[in-house]
């Protein structure tokens, strides 16, 4: 009997250190998390607007743009891998984002005006879908598309990272053309 009491005294003393050992960690983790995951309110007209970071964007695109896009970070990383990220892209009137791809999925809302998106590898504006001001859009990763800014644009992007616009070689001429019947 004196061993079984002393494997269980010792069964209850491991147990204990796990215990505390487990709880210790949490609360560091817990710490660490409160330090770097702050609460964050961006007013719509507080954003900074900047250039996107090195590497965001790879290759040329393969058409004038006609028009200007802004970027602008609200939280996160979105070139790390891994780590979640929200930005904003502001366009004007009739830019056009030339045919590109992501590496991850990109989740998009439109804020502002009407953004039109496609698929395919090159930018056909007879196959473009509107979404409105509040409309969402997912592109699962690698999916080739391009998009059309109807008015004054403004679309919130989030997802996890890295976050990367690669642009398509430029098509062969008729490339755009569907082959279905």
């Amino acid at each position: 009997m004196g061993r079984t009491r002393a494997r269980g005294s010792l069964c209850i003393a491991v147990l204990s250190a796990a215990a505390i050992s487990i709880l210790s960690a949490q609360s560091e983790t817990g710490k660490k998390g409160s330090e770097t995951h702050d609460h964050r309110i961006v007013p719509m007209d507080q954003a900074r607007w900047t250039e996107p970071p090195k590497g965001m964007v790879r290759g040329a695109p393969s058409i004038d743009p006609g028009g200007t896009l802004r970027y602008a970070l609200i939280s996160g990383e979105p070139m790390r891998p891994g780590a979640p990220f929200t930005v904003r892209l502001a366009c004007t009137d009739g830019y056009m984002a030339a045919p590109h791809w992501h590496p991850t999925d990109e989740n998009m809302v439109v804020l502002r005006g009407t953004f039109a998106v496609g698929t395919g590898d090159a930018l056909d504006s007879a196959r473009v879908r509107d979404t409105a001001t509040g409309g969402y859009i997912f592109m699962p990763a690698r999916m080739h598309h391009f998009g059309i800014c109807k008015g004054e644009t403004d679309v919130l992007i989030y997802g996890t990272g890295p976050f990367q616009i690669n642009f398509l070689s430029a098509p062969l001429a008729g490339a755009h053309k569907s082959t279905s019947k």
